[in-house]
């Protein structure tokens, strides 16, 4: 290859922009393959948290990809748990801390406490990271899944490689009453609501979500009464 080849390759790596569904495609067959022996994949696709879905607690965020961290890496992390628990011992902090849990649980994105259906999801979606991934909603004939795939370094190829990949969240489909479609918020928005009464916000990433908003027994616009 000439050097006017490799220059006009890189310009194009540059320009073009990544196929966005084809990496939703790539990413939910390679979520899919560590599901549990006999679960079959009914629908699936990418998902993010809502837009204004709020941070977790911290002792429901969770550190995704853990085995992938280096030893830097996880020195960072010890201190910053000592950090907080030096945090903790100031009675002040700690009387703030338990006002703000116990107050500031429920917002417009997220009703039902983290500790609810919505909220183990809203966790799962909004983890400790320091890669690029992908989180994929996966419905099953049984259950509701998330599972987190990580993305390579070369942005032109995030695929490339043997990209690392975690469960993350599981629940029963029987358990997701309804899904609501947010597009009043932002455009691929949807709210999923939960037996437990508990729902959340959470954004598809790219279209061809369809299938997925079918599975859910009822399906609501943003202007129908939840009840």
């Amino acid at each position: 290859m000439t050097f006017a080849d490799k220059l006009w390759t890189g310009l194009k790596s540059a320009v073009v922009p990544v196929d966005r569904h084809a990496l939703a495609r790539a990413a939910t067959e390679r979520a899919a393959a560590v599901l549990p022996p006999g679960e079959r994949v009914v629908a699936g696709h990418p998902i993010e948290a809502g837009e204004q879905l709020p941070e977790p607690p911290r002792q429901f965020r969770h550190q995704a990809f853990a085995a992938q961290r280096t030893a830097g890496d996880r020195l960072v992390d010890g201190m910053g748990r000592a950090e907080r628990g030096l945090h903790r011992l100031n009675p002040v902090n700690a009387v703030v801390d338990r006002f703000d849990d116990r107050h500031h649980r429920d917002t417009p994105q997220l009703s039902g406490g983290w500790q609810s259906l919505a909220g183990q999801l809203a966790a799962a979606l909004r983890p400790r990271c320091s890669f690029r991934y992908l989180s994929v909603l996966l419905v099953t004939e049984q259950h509701l899944h998330v599972v987190r795939v990580r993305l390579a370094g070369n942005r032109r190829e995030p695929m490339a490689g043997a990209p690392a990949v975690e469960h993350a969240w599981r629940a029963e489909r029987r358990q997701a009453a309804w899904v609501r479609n947010r597009t009043d918020v932002r455009h691929g928005t949807h709210e999923a609501g939960f037996t437990d009464g508990s729902r959340v916000t959470f954004a598809f990433t790219v279209g061809g979500y369809g299938p997925v908003v079918d599975t859910f027994p009822r399906r609501l616009r943003h202007t129908d009464p939840l009840t």
